[in-house]
């Protein structure tokens, strides 16, 4: 009727945005195709390197076109004037810039973080303070974005950091996030363990489980903790004894039991067999998804 706004049906709308979809598509596909056509050229073709700009921005996860990018780079490394780095730093930092528009789509995109150390370790005046600064930004904003905490490792080996300082930081983002991955694996590299950080491991593994005794994390860092030569008999000990105590407010949760057959392993007598075998039984009624895997664990106790 006359003076009423038109209101579009879902189907029309839905074709609407199929026709822009795949308008997009024709678009994407029609740049890549000009960038393949002109990557072997010397010198390179700007309107290829501009286009190829513009798809990462739309989509980072492109191993091909950072390939093209980096050849590009390299042709601009080989020809330029050694004497003047000033015009070839300025070229680099425009591409390192180039990343940060690609991980504001996708912070977690591995060919934007990759590409980003490899640009720095070839440019003229790298600033890797900076880059820590960064990961640290990133890492607050999503502590579980472990292609930053991979990228944090390497800066690490260019500015030469206090490792004590870093595990400090990582103490940090596990207090505020015991369910991080990421965090908990970045740990078990920085250091180590020796009878010295034993005990300071464990406390940590221990207020974690405790906290949340249903995330997997922690767990998982416990385990590599009791992978060390300088656990003792009596760190195994103390550890089941507040198992036994965590299982009473718990008594359904599968990680306790999974654990302490982790304890146990290695240290076989009549008593830690039973005990076994009274930790899988339980855990093939709790956890009957495994319940196969559970059923070859007690055939396999000695």
């Amino acid at each position: 009727m006359h003076g009423r706004l038109k209101v579009r049906t879902t189907e029309e709308q839905k074709l609407i945005k199929e026709k822009k979809q795949q308008e997009k598509l024709k678009a994407y596909r029609q740049g890549f195709q000009q960038i393949l056509s002109t990557r072997h050229e010397v010198p390179y073709n700007q309107t290829s390197f501009a286009i190829c700009s513009q798809l990462l921005i739309a989509n980072p996860d492109i191993s091909t076109l950072w390939n093209y990018r980096k050849e590009v780079i390299l042709q601009e490394i080989e020809t330029s004037d050694k004497s003047n780095e000033e015009e070839l730093g300025k070229f680099m930092t425009s591409e390192i810039k180039l990343t940060e528009q690609c991980l504001l789509a996708n912070p977690k995109s591995y060919g934007s973080w990759y590409h980003r150390f490899w640009v720095l370790d070839r440019h003229p005046k790298p600033d890797w303070n900076g880059e820590f600064a960064l990961c640290s930004l990133y890492l607050m904003k999503d502590d579980r974005n472990f292609h930053c905490w991979d990228y944090r490792r390497l800066i690490l080996e260019k500015i030469g950091i206090d490792l004590d300082a870093e595990r400090k930081f990582s103490t940090e983002r596990i207090n505020i996030n015991f369910s991080n991955y990421s965090s908990w694996h970045y740990r078990s590299t920085l250091k180590q363990l020796n009878q010295e950080s034993l005990d300071e491991e464990i406390n940590l593994v221990q207020n974690a489980v405790f906290t949340d005794p249903a995330d997997s994390s922690a767990w998982f860092y416990l385990r590599w903790i009791l992978s060390s030569q300088d656990v003792t008999k009596k760190h195994k000990e103390d550890m089941l004894c507040k198992l036994e105590s965590l299982q009473e407010l718990d008594p359904d949760c599968k990680w306790i039991y999974i654990a302490k057959s982790w304890l146990t392993k290695g240290v076989r007598d009549g008593n830690s067999v039973a005990a076994d075998g009274d930790c899988f039984r339980t855990l093939i009624q709790i956890d009957p998804l495994r319940k196969g895997h559970y059923n070859d664990c007690l055939n396999n106790i000695d």
